[in-house]
């Protein structure tokens, strides 16, 4: 028993964690309309408890990228309309440390059952993690061919080093949280402007260079996929 507990015991709390959000239906408060309506109550309550609003934002965001719940596109945009600029380190921190905490969970408890599985999707991400395991989890990182959590899953089971993880989570995030911060630091003022020459304010620099970035990155898994065939063709 005591064996079982030591190797699953942080399986369990983020499981717990995990039941505990969709049964009290969490992740209706992870949308953009739920920002919209609540926008003018946390940015007050986060400005008059800065340093507190900080810390729970933090822990918020590390808690659920380490249950394996896809919200790091919301809260990187929360972030930025929250704190601004900065929140860039804030949101680039919860991510790589979230995303160790599962690495970590899945590597203690099934790392080395699922290493020996014949899993189609393990097998191919294996085969790629074996050639150059930096260069595919970047990929994985920069190109959103899988989801995050799966990654972090991933590198857990075939035991990628510590270091190559955490080099390969935190450069290949950087640029889309930059651009979902910059969004999201352009919220407010999308939303405070009434009766706004459209044309005119679309091409002010804090509203346009987060949109060309946003642009930009949805091309990149289609680039990815035609290099990709390129390189299989020739």
């Amino acid at each position: 028993m005591k064996r079982l507990l030591k190797k699953y015991w942080l399986l369990f709390i983020l499981l717990i964690v995990s039941i505990t959000f969709f049964y009290f239906h969490l992740y209706r408060y992870l949308t953009i309309d739920a920002l919209i309506d609540y926008r003018l109550l946390i940015k007050n309550w986060a400005y008059t408890h800065y340093l507190i609003s900080i810390g729970l934002y933090i822990l918020t965001f590390t808690v659920l990228i380490a249950c394996g719940i896809p919200c790091a596109t919301f809260l990187t945009l929360l972030g930025g309309f929250l704190f601004g600029t900065i929140a860039v380190l804030y949101a680039i921190f919860s991510t790589t440390t979230g995303g160790l905490i599962l690495y970590f969970t899945v590597r203690t408890a099934f790392g080395e059952h699922l290493a020996s599985t014949s899993m189609r999707w393990v097998k191919k991400i294996e085969q790629g993690f074996k050639e150059n395991a930096f260069n595919y989890l970047l990929t994985l990182r920069l190109v959103p061919i899988f989801p995050c959590w799966l990654s972090n899953i991933s590198a857990g089971i075939l035991n990628i080093p510590i270091t190559t993880f955490l080099a390969a989570t935190i450069i290949g995030i950087f640029p889309s949280t930059l651009i979902y911060t910059l969004v999201g630091r352009s919220f407010d003022k999308i939303l405070a402007e009434q009766n706004l020459d459209l044309l005119n304010f679309m091409l002010t620099p804090s509203i346009l260079l987060p949109l060309l970035g946003l642009a930009i990155l949805s091309l990149v898994p289609v680039v990815y996929k035609n290099i990709k065939k390129r390189n299989k063709n020739g």
